[in-house]
């Protein structure tokens, strides 16, 4: 049960605790704000008017001001903490305030201006509640878990914002409207321990090096950087004019729909009815927030996602436009106080982390304090000229028109948001590039006194045999190494792979500093010949490179050619930088890997028939069976980030169990999750006895066959078809084959082989095929696959008896070594090897 929750709510084991208490918390503070609207509005309707509403609208900037002023100054100068502690001692004060206001018998004027009073109260706390509890959520999460959570803590918000609000449907016949205020005090008062209760439990995630609650802020120095965030960041500027223009339409549609509903109704009809439309609102809410949201941005993404808002607005006002009524007013009501609330501000959570971080929460607070008001300003001043002036249509008609200006500025905020993250990742990584830190005191002692020398010399001192030196060459390339500096990118992979495990750890975070997209196929080469863990610390580096990894990893994933741990590695950093990309070509995929696999089972049997002929026709009839292997674990791994299948990992380990049982089960999970065109694909793939029985064996034009593994493009598939042809053919026939292969990009395991089978060395040793095909003969080593003895084959060390305690074996007349550490070493990156050690140890049954 807990792992379906999970999965159906995008939360990691463990976290469950931390988010009801943060979802309890703003459930808490939007019972009470959901009081107050729906018993405040009613009241503020009904004994003032929806036509005073522009007077509330001129004089919420006033009311606004002063409260953003002073909250920011709070923000910059204490820790939210403190804020907090004030704002809940302002509801609990307010409410009790205004209880005793409402039920004073005042002259007819003051009585009025209570009312004003109360709407602009309302007002205040709608903006400032929902700043404040973001802000203190935003310090306890980061990024990655924001966009997980935070649509669920807007969920918990919306639902206490219709529970306030039915509560006020159900009882405003009961209770005076007056008395909902001091309910609203006492739940603030019972929020205060919820409160404090976050801030003991949990630990706030500091934006820098320094701890949030530890900072003593400059408040003048925060407003000349949220100045200049303005002057230098255009997708800043573009996001305040969108979210002003925003707040004018909402303005403008509140004004519309309170006009229309308050015509023929009470006080205490009004109230109920509008509670009734806050708690359908917010039910919508709490379902967009659980189930839509966050499978919605990761189809669309969040630049996408900015764009509903603005249409639906134009959609509310071209319907009061062209019929007007309560249809239209219960439409503009919805698109506020629903998709408004459920979509837009949950997307404008996301939006904020592309604003320079530095600044990003006094920035947002001053942003959302002072938008609001100026909106309110200009929607005010507006209406008090225009309510006499023009009708419902004309009004609608405006807000048509500032509906398609919005639309215009939302995509120009969608062009701008991935150039302002791309920004905001290269500031993030100057600071991981800072020598202070990331050369700590221990590490800066060990530099070497001339700390000038060329990165050039740093890089010959990665391949040298002394430890202690390769260590010192690594600290001082993070001291040094900027992003950009893509020309020692090639270095640096080629030295990785001799490397120790930290080493290469330490080779790959630089790597990410760099960010040199153009060498993400190298990296991923290279990635595939590492151990698991370092696979996925390669897969975190490539999508921290953000969006502009994208074009590299799809060209990448999409060469068959290319090793499958190297595609698989690029197929999980592709999904997570952008989950709609890889939707929109993973079938496809799919249909490719498995039409290649076909094709293979016929090579694999003609292979398999001539096997006698030599023993590198026997290896390249095993290698063609790994490869379709692979590619049908390849294939289930891109369904299952496709979202078509379960977990990958246990349904790789169970379709390659030796319980025909648990084989069945994965076979019929498989069936059961695919369309039946990729079924029919990969059933006799994953079938062994139905592949069998289909098998045609084909002698003829064997030659051509094994020269087109020639040029196939995989160096062990290379190097095997040529000691093939060596073994098949006569010696003069066999340089006009060869020829194809001897190109200037040849590797070395290539170009040795064809030297020796050539004849060209003045001493020919056994060649890296003899090798392999010697180690397979070992028992610890036979079902090793063939990526893992070409490591180990590599290894290898011509040595004499007396030499090397590790094992040692005769391959022809010459004797290899080969350590005990090289074996662990390929082990772990390997795990069929390290299985199938395990498996000579003893007879019990493990997946295949």
């Amino acid at each position: 049960m807990n792992i379906l929750l999970n999965r159906l709510f995008h939360v990691e084991p463990g976290e469950w605790t931390k988010l009801l208490q943060f979802g309890l918390f703003g459930l808490m503070l939007q019972i009470g704000l959901g009081l107050g609207f729906s018993a405040g509005d009613a009241a503020f309707l009904t004994h003032v008017g929806a036509d005073k509403l522009a007077v509330v609208f001129l004089l919420t900037p006033v009311v606004m001001v002063a409260y953003t002023l002073i909250f920011a100054y709070l923000l910059v100068r204490y820790s939210i903490n403190h804020v907090i502690d004030i704002t809940l001692a302002m509801l609990i004060g307010g409410g009790i305030l205004f209880w005793l206001l409402l039920g004073a018998k005042l002259p007819l004027f003051w009585q009025t201006t209570v009312y004003y009073g109360l709407k602009l109260y309302l007002g205040m706390w709608y903006i400032a509640l929902y700043s404040l509890f973001w802000n203190f959520t935003d310090t306890y999460f980061n990024i990655q878990d924001g966009k997980r959570l935070f649509p669920l803590f807007a969920a918990c918000c919306a639902l206490g914002t219709t529970l306030g609000a039915l509560i006020v449907s159900q009882f405003a016949g009961v209770i005076p409207l007056r008395g909902f205020m001091l309910i609203w005090a006492a739940i603030a008062m019972a929020t205060v321990p919820v409160a404090r209760s976050l801030r003991r439990r949990w630990q706030s995630i500091a934006d820098s090096d320094t701890d949030l609650d530890d900072q003593i802020g400059d408040v003048r120095l925060q407003l000349t950087q949220v100045i200049d965030a303005f002057k230098t960041s255009s997708y800043t500027l573009r996001l305040a004019i969108g979210l002003f223009v925003m707040l004018l339409l909402t303005n403008l549609a509140e004004f519309q729909y309170s006009a229309v509903l308050q015509v023929g109704r009470s006080e205490a009809e009004l109230a109920t009815l509008l509670g009734k439309l806050y708690a359908a609102s917010h039910i919508f809410n709490v379902f967009i927030c659980l189930f839509v949201f966050n499978r919605l941005v990761g189809r669309i993404g969040v630049r996408n996602v900015s764009l509903i808002l603005p249409l639906t607005y134009f959609t509310v006002f071209g319907y009061f436009f062209l019929a007007g009524g309560a249809g239209a007013a219960l439409a503009a009501f919805f698109a506020y106080h629903g998709v408004l609330t459920s979509i837009e501000y949950n997307n404008q959570n996301l939006l904020f982390n592309a604003v320079p971080s530095a600044v990003k929460r006094p920035l947002r607070t001053i942003l959302e304090g002072f938008c609001e008001p100026l909106a309110s300003l200009v929607a005010g001043g507006f209406l008090v000229f225009a309510a006499t002036r023009t009708d419902m249509r004309e009004l609608s008609g405006i807000g048509v028109i500032l509906c398609l200006l919005l639309i215009a500025i939302v995509i120009a905020i969608r062009h701008q948001y991935p150039v302002a993250m791309a920004a905001n990742m290269r500031r993030g990584w100057l600071n991981f590039s800072d020598r202070r830190a990331l050369v700590t005191a221990a590490d800066a002692e060990e530099l070497p006194a001339n700390c000038e020398q060329s990165i050039a010399e740093l890089l010959d001192q990665l391949t040298h045999r002394d430890a202690t030196l390769r260590k010192t060459a690594l600290t001082a390339l993070h001291a040094t190494v900027m992003p950009g500096d893509i020309a020692i990118v090639p270095r640096l992979i080629a030295a990785t792979g001799d490397l120790e495990r930290h080493e290469r750890e330490s080779i790959i975070t630089l790597l990410g500093i760099i960010g040199d997209v153009a060498a993400i196929p190298d990296i991923l080469i290279l990635a595939s010949t590492l151990s698991p863990r370092e696979r996925r610390q390669t897969a975190s580096m490539l999508i921290s490179m953000g969006e502009t990894a994208i074009p590299g990893l799809t060209s990448f994933l999409a060469d068959y050619a290319l090793p499958v741990r190297a595609r698989s590695i690029a197929a999980r950093a592709l999904v997570s930088l952008s989950q709609a990309q890889f939707a929109s070509q993973f079938e496809r995929l799919v249909r490719d890997e498995l039409h290649g696999a076909h094709r293979l089972i016929n090579t694999a049997a003609q292979f398999d028939s001539q096997r006698a002929r030599s023993p590198a026709i026997g290896l390249l009839a095993r290698l063609h069976r790994e490869r379709i292997d692979g590619s049908v674990d390849f294939a289930l791994e891109l369904l299952a980030l496709g979202g078509t299948l379960p977990d990958f990992d246990l349904l790789i380990v169970s379709l390659h169990s030796a319980n025909t049982k648990v084989r069945g089960n994965a076979i019929e999970a498989i069936e059961n999750g695919v369309n039946h065109a990729i079924f029919r694909l990969l059933a006799p793939l994953i079938n062994r006895r139905s592949e069998v029985s289909r098998i045609e064996h084909n002698e003829e034009d064997f030659i051509d066959l094994v020269t087109n593994a020639l040029t196939s493009g995989n160096d062990w598939e290379t190097a095997l078809a040529a000691q093939a042809l060596a073994d098949c053919l006569p010696h003069r026939a066999l340089a006009g084959h060869l020829r194809a292969v001897l190109k200037p990009d040849v590797t070395p395991m290539v170009r040795e082989l064809v030297a020796t089978l050539l004849k060209l060395d003045a001493i020919t040793a056994p060649t890296i095929v003899d090798r392999v095909n010697a180690l397979r003969t070992i028992p610890g080593f036979a079902y090793a696959s063939m990526d893992a003895l070409v490591a180990l084959a590599g290894r290898l060390q011509i040595t004499d008896q007396a030499q090397m305690p590790g094992m040692r074996f005769e391959v022809g007349d010459t004797t290899f070594g080969l350590d005990n550490r090289d074996v662990r070493e390929v082990a772990t990156r390997y795990a069929d090897l390290a299985l199938t050690m395990l498996k000579a140890q003893d007879n019990r049954s493990y997946a295949g």
